[in-house]
């Protein structure tokens, strides 16, 4: 879904929630819920350009009476 190469552990919020003064079960509660959360955000863009790229096939012109 990513058109980027950036891998997850390296971006900005990843990184932040490494610098966190917190617990390792904490942390790794954080990380999965941000994959969640990330994969549900992939999920819903990629329903959304389907579509889009299907929706032309029901505007199809009428008939005049």
């Amino acid at each position: 879904m990513r058109k980027y190469t950036e891998r997850p552990l390296d971006s900005g919020i990843y990184a932040r929630l490494q610098e966190v003064r917190i617990n390792s079960v904490d942390r790794q509660n954080a990380i999965a819920a941000l994959r969640q959360a990330e994969l549900l955000a992939n999920a819903y863009l990629w329903v959304t350009e389907k579509l889009a790229g299907v929706g032309h096939i029901f505007l199809k012109p009428s008939l005049k009476h």
